[in-house]
């Protein structure tokens, strides 16, 4: 009995180190995360090496022992990940739910066989077939979404089901003293681990819905930018069609004003046509034909209510940013400084947008726009918060979404009444990871 106690706390550790390495964004090295988890498996093993010897059946050291590791093992996890966060802690308590499975199974089988051998393997068996499940089904969206979007509200989750367990399991009656807590126990551990898929499919789903508005929302000022610039080259063209109707009779005109030496009246003919056809129909802001589009669309919304945009763009038509991904982030920056000005009196209403691509290099983004009171950011995500709840709007949460793809560095800030927004994306530093 003493040896498969030490197994299950040997097994437990093992497993949780498995999904540390597995699902959590390392600080270190591979190699060096490893040797780091088996210092503290080690770590673990001695306190419990200590109380089966002296106090096997007391209560009380069994329930220290266990705090005791349970504290190793979580500062393990926040020291392998690279970013002290919830998401750590997360990970962190849902490792310890999901090595109860192979706990839970061996003592069943123990209590049936009373072979401590097969139930040895069947801890080990069964922790291996739900990491295989685990990592299948939710590792990819644990790391790539969870991790940007967790709070520290998910953590309670894990840590009721844990203390749940335990309270059932172990404490204050042993499962070997009251056998039929395990039916319930295997019932709810099943219960936890479809409700953990579950959840994480349904964050998926979440995120893909987020996603789609997003580019709804771009493809909309896409198409709607398409439709200004059609409408002004069908407004152009209709011009020139009644320009060239009308030009016989100017030049017939001219020829009168010259025969009769009215140079001053034949001079100021000629600057009306020269003027008039000076005025730009087509504004081409680049050469990229999504970014141009959007950016026409946007500034005939500013114009319309009467926002000063001035937009300096070097887009070329192939770059290493996907021109979609590039369109979302800069109309929702664009949407986020049009509703900020509106609410200022017209004179005041300013805003300056610059995109750059650097020789391949690196790309930059600035966004400047006067706004009215002061703007409260969040410290964790250092994103402005939104003032209609939910921490952040939708167009903030795209910039979040945005960086974190492309490993840019942003910065957001208010000076003297002007919002800024600074993005610095490495081309060179994408260009190797895609």
């Amino acid at each position: 009995m003493k040896i498969f106690q030490l197994w299950l706390v040997f097994n437990s550790c093992l497993f949780m180190s498995v999904y540390f390495l597995t699902f959590l964004l390392l600080r270190y090295s591979l190699l060096r995360s490893a040797l780091i988890c088996a210092a503290a498996t080690m770590l673990s093993m001695l306190p419990e090496i200590a109380r089966i010897h002296y106090a096997f059946n007391e209560t009380w050291p069994k329930l220290i022992v266990t705090l005791a590791n349970i504290l190793t093992l979580q500062i393990t996890a926040i020291l392998l990940a690279k970013r002290k966060d919830s998401y750590t802690i997360f990970i962190g308590f849902s490792s310890s739910i999901f090595v109860l499975a192979g706990n839970v199974s061996s003592c069943a089988v123990f209590l049936i066989s009373q072979n401590p051998f097969a139930a040895m393997v069947t801890s080990a068996l069964i922790n291996f077939i739900v990491f295989l499940c685990m990592n299948y089904m939710i590792k990819d969206i644990c790391k790539n979404l969870v991790s940007r979007e967790s709070s520290f509200w998910i953590c309670v989750i894990p840590a009721m089901c844990y203390i749940t367990f335990y309270l059932m399991l172990y404490f204050p009656v042993s499962f070997e003293q009251n056998p039929t807590n395990m039916y319930a126990a295997g019932s709810l551990l099943v219960t936890v681990v479809v409700l953990y898929i579950l959840l994480m499919q349904y964050i998926s789903a979440k995120s893909s819905q987020k996603r789609l508005l997003w580019r709804n929302r771009e493809l909309h000022a896409y198409i709607r930018g398409i439709e200004l610039q059609t409408n002004a080259t069908q407004a152009a063209i209709q011009d020139f069609r009644i320009m060239r109707h009308d030009m016989r009779h100017k030049d017939h005109l001219l020829m009168e004003l010259l025969r009769d030496k009215k140079y001053r009246e034949a001079e100021q003919m000629l600057d009306r046509d020269i003027a008039y056809l000076e005025q730009p129909y087509l504004i081409t802001y680049c050469e990229n034909i999504i970014m141009n589009s959007l950016l026409y669309g946007m500034a005939k919304q500013a114009e319309t209510m009467k926002i000063h945009l001035h937009v300096s763009c070097s887009v070329p038509k192939q770059q290493q940013i996907d021109d979609f991904d590039l369109a979302i982030l800069t109309a929702n920056l664009l949407e986020n400084a049009i509703q900020a000005t509106s609410k200022l009196d017209p004179k005041q209403r300013r805003i300056s947008l610059t995109l750059k691509n650097r020789n391949g290099e690196s790309f930059f983004l600035e966004m400047q726009n006067t706004c009215s009171g002061s703007v409260l950011f969040c410290k964790k995500t250092g994103l402005p918060l939104s003032k209609k709840g939910g921490d952040h709007g939708i167009g903030m949460l795209s910039v979040k979404e945005f960086v974190a793809k492309y490993h840019a560095q942003f910065d957001c800030y208010l000076q003297e009444q002007t919002f800024i927004v600074r993005i610095l994306i490495p081309l060179s530093c994408n260009a190797q990871t895609t």
